[in-house]
């Protein structure tokens, strides 16, 4: 089968859990025989390579002078068209060249906006991985008239598929919600991930940091974690916190806490890593914390899991239906700064109960998303829709 994705996040060059999906999908695709190709951004120059078997496009966006009196005012807006209308040049030259069978898309930006403006063929998959007018909702961003054209595109695009496919049922749900689109018998389809590569072989110098991976952002939770920093370092004062992940506006906030806070010493800031990097990260960790207000089927939690590290998360949207509390690890009630510290407290403190959550949680990614069993329930929506 010959499957196109088409996501502007992709490694190295992306900051959210889309890229590395599609970077895993692709792979693993790929490594069963299938033909894959993903049509990405370019941060310097256009560019075409293979890279493990998946044909990569990178593309640089087009302007489209009709446009040009928006920009000043709808910026994101008149953005999103122009580089859609790229992504749709290249997968006509695509579709042509290899013959595609599918096309893969996350809701996000609408990317393939102006090819499915016109076009029917190839059949158009949709996965949820957390719609942009959600995402907007849960970082408290006021509704503005652009903020509702993007949110009335994305929406366009999520009905325009031919299939709709959800990470987890807590997506499927929100979205039906708060779009009121009919999505009646959506498939389940986890993400996928490469447990040979995040395993649970030994690190040469446990640091032992309790460590949180993740955009630096308001719906990922660190304004909660950082108010509980001070508290567990009361209990235990020699804890060291580690944040790895790019800034989307909340750097300078939790730099401010950690000055107010008195906990400087105790807390390092990295940017963004590679996916090769952070697996030392993990593994070096005691434990990972997932503070968010709201997570979809968040890679994080999976890679920590992988690795066999206890994860500490909240009992927010698809985040249950991975971690299942005190057997693969521990789950707390979003924006409590409380219940957040006395579950690092009780593990770093239980050295039994980190390493049984980790062997649980090894066990239960090998078991539930082994690369093969993702893929063979994603071919067979792909092959439902070739009938």
């Amino acid at each position: 089968m010959n499957v196109l994705f088409i996501s502007r996040d992709y490694p190295p060059d992306q900051i959210g859990g889309v890229g590395i999906y599609i970077y895993e999908a692709s792979r693993a695709l790929a490594s069963y025989g299938h033909r894959t190709f993903v049509i990405t951004e370019a941060k310097e120059h256009p560019i075409e390579y293979t890279d493990q078997g998946v044909r990569v496009f990178r593309i640089k966006s087009e302007r489209i002078r009709i446009l040009s009196p928006l920009r000043d005012k709808l910026k994101n807006f008149s953005e999103r068209l122009e580089y859609s209308y790229a992504v749709s040049k290249k997968i006509r030259e695509v579709v042509r060249r290899y013959n595609i069978d599918i096309i893969e898309s996350s809701e996000a930006r609408a990317e393939g906006l102006w090819y499915y403006l016109f076009k029917n063929n190839p059949p158009l998959v949709i996965k949820l991985h957390t719609p942009e007018g959600i995402v907007y909702k849960l970082n408290h961003e006021p509704m503005t008239k652009e903020r509702w054209l993007i949110e009335r595109l994305e929406e366009w695009w999520i009905r325009r598929a031919n299939r709709t496919v959800g990470l987890s049922s807590a997506i499927v749900d929100l979205t039906r919600t708060y779009y009121k689109i009919r999505l009646n018998n959506i498939p389940i389809v986890a993400n996928p991930i490469d447990s040979s590569v995040f395993n649970t072989k030994e690190a040469a110098h446990n640091k032992g940091y309790v460590l949180y991976v993740g955009r630096l952002e308001y719906r990922k939770g660190v304004q909660v974690l950082i108010r509980a920093i001070p508290k567990v370092l009361e209990k235990l004062p020699q804890t060291k916190f580690l944040f790895i992940g790019s800034d989307c506006g909340m750097k300078h906030y939790l730099l401010d806490k950690t000055q107010e806070l008195g906990i400087k010493v105790s807390v390092d800031f990295i940017d963004q890593v590679s996916r090769q990097e952070l697996v030392s990260y993990y593994r070096q960790s005691a434990l990972c914390v997932v503070p968010s207000i709201w997570e979809n089927h968040p890679y994080v939690v999976l890679e920590a899991m992988a690795c066999g590290k206890p994860v500490i998360a909240t009992a927010a949207g698809g985040i249950p239906e991975i971690v299942k509390d005190k057997f693969n690890g521990l789950l707390v009630p979003p924006g409590s700064v409380l219940s957040l510290k006395d579950s690092i407290v009780e593990l770093l403190t239980n050295e039994e109960m980190r390493e049984t959550l980790g062997k649980n949680a090894r066990k239960y990614i090998e078991d539930k998303y082994g690369r093969g069993q993702v893929i063979r329930h994603t071919l067979d929506i792909y092959k439902g829709l070739r009938r």
